[in-house]
């Protein structure tokens, strides 16, 4: 191999992974659902958190962006069939203390507790990422919609996301130095932030691809 070969293989490398991660906003309500917090704000230069999701074929993609987050802590992306916690599929990134590459997972939510779901994670999740650039947590994935090959246990913990309607949530709070979650904040903006509408997540349908901000098909509480 040439000298001139390994030095642009080698200058590839090193670019590709300084890459920053980049939440596709501009497709908002064309091809992606999306949700900026708080109301009202249009892009990353005005909002705390945005989160952005698309269909491809049996797979949502999810993008989570939010400057709220930091190294040590936990994001939650909530779906609910009601305006209340509990019963709920989660997807789930946390965030290394070291500020390295950290995890994506799928969890339960009851009204008091929040159990990782070590199965559906394996099996229903590709190309997760969670990482802290420049000051802000950036984490996402693909996530499979179709949980028939889980086994029964963990089947009736995850709602089947591509049928009926969910409130959307979002959660955020510590890791402690032992790997174990700590519950979010109650107030502030530490406490949860929901949606007020129900949003249905298919291939066909409209408010799959809301872009929820200028529509008003969601709206939101804290």
């Amino acid at each position: 191999m040439s000298t001139s070969l390994i030095i642009t293989l080698l200058s590839f490398c090193l670019i590709s992974s300084t890459i920053s991660r980049v939440t596709h906003i501009e497709e908002c309500g064309i091809s992606r659902g999306c949700w900026r917090l708080p109301l009202g704000c249009k892009t990353s230069e005005d909002c705390s958190t945005m989160i952005t999701w698309k269909h491809e074929r049996r797979h949502l993609i999810v993008e989570i962006e939010s400057k709220l987050v930091k190294a040590g802590q936990w994001i939650g992306f909530g779906f609910s069939k009601d305006d209340q916690m509990g019963n709920d599929t989660v997807f789930e990134c946390q965030f290394a203390e070291s500020g390295g590459a950290g995890n994506v997972v799928l969890s339960h939510n009851t009204a008091k507790n929040n159990v990782v779901l070590q199965k559906a994670s394996e099996m229903l999740i590709r190309d997760g990422y969670a990482d802290i650039e420049n000051g802000k947590a950036m984490c996402g994935g693909e996530m499979i919609l179709d949980n028939i090959h889980l086994d029964l246990v963990e089947r009736k913990l995850m709602h089947v996301i591509s049928s009926g309607q969910y409130n959307l949530f979002f959660a955020f709070g510590n890791i402690d130095s032992k790997g174990e979650k700590h519950m979010h904040g109650m107030v502030g903006k530490e406490a949860p932030w929901r949606s007020k509408e129900q949003v249905r997540f298919c291939q066909r349908c409209s408010s799959s691809f809301a872009n929820v901000d200028t529509n008003g098909i969601i709206d939101f509480k804290h």
